[in-house]
Parts: structure tokens; C-alpha cells; sequence
């Protein structure tokens, strides 16, 4: 691809003519070689525009950072991110695509309704009553239980498992070893003249999905003590998250790794959660509520609203407190060196 084929890909301009270069493939600022297209989208790596030997680098329309010294084009866009997601493809070889069919180790009951054009990869089982939709593919090892019904156009990677009656909606994406509709945590506890007695919680309901969902590897959605756990659609989770039972989004909203969400915790529509938050149960959270990573939620947010810290409170607030052991420490020092002085004085007002 020529840098102006590049350039009109993007739909993007330059300062000025540059010379017609080949682009031949994609990298990072620190690792791109001659040929290479590459972007600065977050500030934190600015520095390493001057020294990349990339060709072209998609930067913001507003930059006003000099070229790399290499002699890379710069090429204004209006989002760096979004133009690099489609040059990409161009340059990486294709994804995989499955061909329809059921695999000969495959285990599907007869009771199933399996739609036009389905992958089911070996070593599947899928049981009484489900239903899979036009197009979907499941990858090796896949488990759709009994009563189950997946949308159209849903990918399910190795080792997913979707349990009994719960429902996914169409363009659904979960990735290796999530477990959809496993039993949510509850269980009574009697203390007796026979000792302590914990006794489970029957979790009868299930888990519904939404359209446009994608769920990370090892995530755990638990189905529901009655009713649905639900997730709205357009909703994007992460790596290692666990969503408790009851628990409801509202649509698009986005869980990032390690994130932690109690029973019966409600989100409304576009909630952020970053990295390792974690969330009491029985919460109401507003729409377009952020909340910062490792942050602990232990009572109701209203929206739209950034919150941080544990308990998390408004990033306002969250951040005085922050700078209040550091203030105290710089008045106990001003406080020590003005005794110091005062000691001084006195010891020179008694000797003279």
C-alpha cells in the first residue's frame, strides 16, 4: 500500500507534500522499522515520536509536535485509535473462519435445534432442548446445556460453557473458559444443638444476554437465586470478572478485569468500571457512572458522576483526602522547624 492510498484509507491530510513511500506493515512508536505505520493517541508516549523510524504516524489533527526525525510522515486524523483499527486489517493476515458443520466427536442431543450454517467444533455437547441460532460458532469443547438458547451470530471459544435455560442474545462473543449460569452464592446458616448446619440456596433462574456482548476469558456471570441475571446489550466485560446473582446492567456498559459485583446489584446504561473495582450487593448505580480502578462501592451512586477510593466517594473529594496526609506532613514540618527557631531565640534572649 502507498502512504497516499494509506492517507485516504483513514481519511486523513498532511502538512505539506511527503514523498510517496510503501507502507508495509503495522507496529508500536518504539518498535516501528521503515515501512511501518504507527499512531500516538495518548500523550504518555509523545516522547517517542521523535525517535520512531516509522513512515507514517497517525497522530490527532490538532498535534503540534514536530515530525520524527527519521523523516515519517505525520498524518492527521481525527481519532489516531479508530484510523490505526483500519489500517490494521490490511497488513495482518485474516481472521480464521469456521466452516459449517458438526464435528464427529461432537454430542448433540436430538432434542436440539441446531440453525443454518452452525460450526460446532470437537468435543461440543450440547444438550436437551437447546437452541442454537443461524451462523454461530462454537470452538472446541464448548457445553451448551440443557434448554439453552444462543441468538444468531454468536462465537463461543474453547472451553465456554452456557448452563441450563440460560439465553444469549444475537452477536454474542465469549471467549475461553467463561462460565455463563453457574450457581450464584447463597447459602443459610443454623447453629443448632448438632452443631453449625449451612443449608444452599436453591438458584433457580438464569442468565440473559443481550445483543452485542462480548465477554472475556474465565469471566463467571452466575445465574439467578429467581428471575434473570441480565446484561444489557452492547455491554463489553473483561478478563476475570464475576457478576453476582441478580445482578443487572443496562446497555453499554464496560467491566474491566477483576472487577467484582455483589448479588442483586443494579448498573444503568453506559457504567464504567475499571480494573479490580469492586462493588457490595443490593447497590443502585446510576447511568454513566465511572468509577476509578481498585475503588471499593459500598453504597448507591447517582449518575452520571467519577468516583474513586474505598469507600468510593466523588474523584472531587477522593482527591482532597488524598493530598490531606500530605498537607499534615508539611505543616508538622513547618511546625518542627519554627520550633526549632523559637528554641534559638530563647536560648539567645538567656545567654545575652
Amino acid at each position: 500500500m502507498k502512504l497516499s492510498e494509506l492517507i485516504a484509507l483513514v481519511g486523513g491530510r498532511t502538512n505539506g507534500p511527503c514523498p510517496d513511500a510503501d507502507i508495509t506493515g503495522v507496529s508500536s512508536l518504539h518498535d516501528a522499522l521503515p515501512g511501518d505505520v504507527t499512531f500516538l493517541a495518548n500523550p504518555k508516549y509523545a516522547k517517542q515520536l521523535a525517535s520512531t523510524k516509522a513512515t507514517a504516524v497517525l497522530v490527532r489533527e490538532d498535534c503540534d509536535l514536530p515530525p520524527p526525525a527519521a523523516g515519517g510522515a505525520l498524518v492527521r486524523v481525527a481519532s489516531p485509535d479508530l484510523a490505526f483499527a483500519q489500517a490494521v486489517p490490511h497488513f495482518t493476515k485474516p481472521a480464521i473462519v469456521r466452516a459449517p458443520g458438526i464435528h464427529p466427536s461432537a454430542v448433540v442431543d436430538p432434542t436440539a435445534t441446531i440453525g443454518k450454517d452452525v460450526h460446532v467444533g470437537p468435543l461440543c455437547a450440547i444438550g436437551p432442548g437447546a437452541v442454537i441460532g443461524d451462523r454461530c460458532v462454537l470452538e472446541a469443547h464448548v457445553v451448551v446445556d440443557d434448554e439453552a438458547v444462543l441468538g444468531e451470530d454468536c462465537h463461543l471459544y474453547p472451553m465456554v460453557s452456557v448452563r441450563e435455560r440460560c439465553r444469549l442474545g444475537n452477536r454474542v462473543t465469549v471467549h475461553n473458559g467463561t462460565v455463563i449460569g453457574a450457581d450464584g452464592f447463597g447459602y443459610n446458616t443454623k447453629v443448632g444443638p448438632d452443631g453449625i448446619k449451612v443449608e444452599k440456596i436453591p438458584q433457580l433462574g438464569n442468565v440473559e444476554i443481550g445483543d452485542d456482548v462480548e465477554i472475556g476469558a474465565n469471566a463467571a456471570i452466575d445465574r439467578a437465586r429467581f428471575g434473570s441475571t441480565v446484561i444489557g446489550p452492547h455491554t463489553k466485560i473483561d478478563n476475570l470478572v464475576q457478576i453476582g446473582h441478580n445482578v443487572r446492567t443496562g446497555p453499554y456498559c464496560g467491566i474491566v478485569s477483576q472487577v467484582g459485583i455483589a448479588g442483586s446489584t443494579h448498573l444503568g446504561a453506559g457504567v464504567m468500571l475499571w480494573g479490580q473495582v469492586g462493588l457490595a450487593g443490593h447497590l443502585e448505580i446510576g447511568d454513566r457512572v465511572e468509577v476509578l480502578a481498585q475503588s471499593g462501592v459500598s453504597g448507591d451512586l447517582p449518575g452520571p458522576g467519577l468516583y474513586f477510593g474505598s469507600p468510593a466517594v466523588d474523584k472531587r473529594e477522593a482527591m482532597r483526602h488524598l493530598h490531606v496526609p500530605r498537607a499534615v506532613e508539611n505543616l508538622k514540618a513547618q511546625v518542627a522547624a519554627l520550633q526549632q527557631q523559637v528554641k534559638a531565640l530563647q536560648s539567645k534572649q538567656e545567654n545575652t
